[in-house]
């Protein structure tokens, strides 16, 4: 079988903590396809790999859904 992954990066306003993150990383985690969740909190950077693509909004409305602002 071959695995095919796709990257994804997001920029994410709002998040302060490793608590913010928590939420966050918990949130995309609970989209179908999302596989990895890596957020660096001084860059503001979300990357994801997802076993299939997904629509940028639907990433997008999960976060915003928390408060944050995906730019």
């Amino acid at each position: 079988m071959i695995f095919k992954k796709i990257e994804a990066t997001l920029t994410v306003e709002g998040m302060h903590c490793q608590k913010c993150v928590a939420r966050i990383t918990e949130a995309l985690k609970g989209i179908e396809g999302v596989k990895k969740v890596n957020i660096d909190l001084n860059t503001k950077k979300v990357n994801l790999i997802c076993k299939n693509e997904i629509a940028k909004e639907v990433l997008s409305q999960a976060i915003e859904k928390l408060g944050f602002k995906v730019i």
